[in-house]
């Protein structure tokens, strides 16, 4: 056994350099491949991080309000415009008489519409 100790040391000895290398070899691509790895992680989270600002940024600027022509705009929420369009196409533009008669039946219409949404 004594005799199997020393041939393994010899052989160790003679491949000593041979082994060394190797050594070397394999924690220089453990190395790199530790840096790409934590490279890859880093520019990772640096997308994530991009990405959620920038969707609360634009969440932000979506909530803001819009001062535009367009968003000045405010609802007919009375039918006011309703009914005066509905009295240019009904009455010329000359006759004043012919307006009473279109707000009765658009007040009419209103009181109608109310009901029937508070039946539903």
């Amino acid at each position: 056994m004594s005799l199997e100790k020393v041939n393994k040391y010899k052989e160790d000895k003679k491949n000593r350099r041979q082994i060394l290398e190797r050594e070397k070899k394999k924690k220089a691509c453990a190395r790199i491949a530790g840096w790409i790895i934590g490279i890859a992680i880093t520019a990772g989270l640096v997308a994530v991080l991009g990405l959620t600002a920038k969707n609360s940024y634009t969440n932000y600027q979506a909530s803001k309000p819009n001062y535009t022509a367009d968003s000045m705009v405010v609802n007919d929420m009375t039918g006011i415009l309703n009914e005066l369009d509905a009295e240019e196409t009904e009455a010329p533009s000359g006759e004043e008489a012919g307006s009473e008669e279109t707000e009765a039946p658009a007040e009419e219409a209103s009181t109608s519409a109310a009901a029937e949404s508070s039946a539903e």
